[in-house]
C-alpha cells in the first residue's frame, strides 16, 4: 500500500503514503448475532495478525484524525480499528484477542444503552477496562436514533436544538463516566445530511459515516469514510484489497444532497482530481458495475434500476499504479424507505 510510485492522469508521482489512514469498522464480534452486522471472532483475530505481519501501524483514531487535519503525517500503513454501539461482544470476543498485539481502538456509543444496562451492551465498568487496556470511546448519539429525521410538525430550529442537545448530552454522559471527550461523532445507521453535516462541523465535532474508504489530508472531516468489515464484506481478500486504496478526491460533486426523492436511481457528476474522467468504474450496491460516461474532466454516474433499499452506495474506482488504485463511496438516502 506505501511508498509505491502512483500513476496519476499518466504521470509519475512517487510519495510514501504517509498521509493515508484506512479505518476498520465492526459492529460484533460474535457469530450467534445478526449477520450484516457481525464479523466472526475467527476472522477478526485474522485481520490483526494480518495486520502485524504485513508492517501495518495500528493507530488512534482520535490522534491520527487531528495529524490528518492539521496537514500531518501519519506512520506509513496507518490503520484505525472501531467498533459501533458497544456491544457486549466488543469487551468478551474483541478485546481479548486485541490486547495481546497491544493495538489501540476506538468504540462509539450510546450511553443510553450502558446506563440502563441493555444485555446486549457492555457495561460502563467494563468500558472503564477497554480505556485501561488502550481503547478511546466516541459519540453514537443517545437513542441511536435517524438523526436525519424530523418529527411532523417540527421546524427547521427545534430540530437543531434536539439534535444539539442529544449529541451534547451524549457527549456529556462519556466524559462523566471515563474522562473521556473525543468530539467525534458516528452517525447512527451511517446516516448524515447536508443540514446535520453542518451542525455536527457548527459543534466542532468530526463525523464519521459507514460509506467505504481511505482518509487523507483532503477529506471532509464531517463525512469521514470507514471500510465495514462483517463477515460478508471482510474475508482476507476484501481486507487487502480495501487496504490497498488511495483517496479519490471528487471535487464539484452534483448534487450536493445525498437525499434522494422522486429520481431514483440517483444521477452523480463530479470531476475526480487524482485519477483521469476516463479510468473512472463504478458499482451500485448489489448492481455491479453501474453506467458511467465522461464529458471533458466530468464523470456521470447512474444505477441499473431503481434502488429498492433505504441506503445504497456508489462505489467508484481508479487504478493508482503498482497493484494500488483509488477509491471514493457516495452514500445514497432514501428517506421514503424505512429500516
Amino acid at each position: 500500500m506505501l511508498s509505491v510510485a502512483l500513476i496519476i492522469l499518466g504521470n509519475s508521482d512517487s510519495r510514501a503514503d504517509s498521509d493515508v489512514l484506512h479505518i476498520l469498522q465492526y459492529h460484533h464480534i460474535d457469530t450467534q448475532t445478526p449477520r450484516s452486522t457481525s464479523t466472526s471472532p475467527l476472522l477478526f483475530e485474522k485481520h490483526l495478525i494480518y495486520l502485524e505481519t504485513e508492517g501495518y501501524t495500528v493507530v488512534r483514531l482520535s490522534e491520527a484524525i487531528n495529524t490528518l487535519r492539521q496537514g500531518g503525517t501519519l506512520p506509513d500503513k496507518a490503520v484505525a480499528l472501531t467498533f459501533d454501539d458497544g456491544f457486549l461482544s466488543v469487551y468478551k470476543n474483541a478485546f481479548p484477542i486485541i490486547k495481546p498485539h497491544g493495538f489501540p481502538f476506538t468504540v462509539f456509543i450510546n450511553p443510553d444503552a450502558l446506563d440502563i444496562g441493555s444485555t446486549e451492551h457492555m457495561t460502563w465498568q467494563q468500558a472503564k477496562e477497554l480505556v485501561s487496556g488502550g481503547a478511546e470511546f466516541g459519540n453514537h448519539s443517545i437513542g441511536h436514533i435517524h438523526m436525519i429525521e424530523k418529527g411532523a410538525d417540527e421546524s427547521a430550529e427545534a430540530w437543531k436544538r434536539r439534535i444539539s442537545d442529544n449529541i451534547q448530552k451524549a457527549e456529556n454522559r462519556i466524559q462523566e463516566q471515563l474522562g473521556q471527550s473525543l468530539k467525534m461523532l458516528a452517525y447512527p445507521y451511517g446516516e448524515f445530511d447536508l443540514e446535520l453535516v453542518q451542525l455536527v462541523r457548527t459543534l466542532g465535532f468530526v463525523g464519521l459515516g459507514q460509506q467505504s474508504g481511505p482518509v487523507g489530508t483532503e477529506s471532509d472531516w464531517q463525512t469521514v469514510p470507514r471500510f465495514p468489515l462483517p463477515n460478508d464484506y471482510g474475508d482476507m481478500a476484501s481486507l487487502r484489497e480495501k487496504l490497498k486504496t488511495l483517496p479519490l478526491y471528487p471535487k464539484e460533486i452534483n448534487p450536493e444532497s445525498i437525499i434522494i426523492h422522486e429520481q431514483n436511481p440517483p444521477v452523480l457528476e463530479f470531476r475526480p482530481t487524482k485519477a483521469s474522467p476516463g479510468s473512472i468504474s463504478c458499482y451500485g450496491s448489489g448492481q455491479g458495475k453501474i453506467e458511467t460516461t465522461v464529458d471533458g474532466n466530468r464523470v456521470t454516474v447512474s444505477g441499473n434500476a431503481a434502488f429498492q433499499s433505504r441506503r445504497f452506495r456508489y462505489n467508484c474506482t481508479a487504478p493508482a499504479g503498482s497493484g494500488h488504485f483509488y477509491w471514493h463511496s457516495f452514500p445514497w438516502i432514501n428517506p421514503e424507505i424505512s429500516d
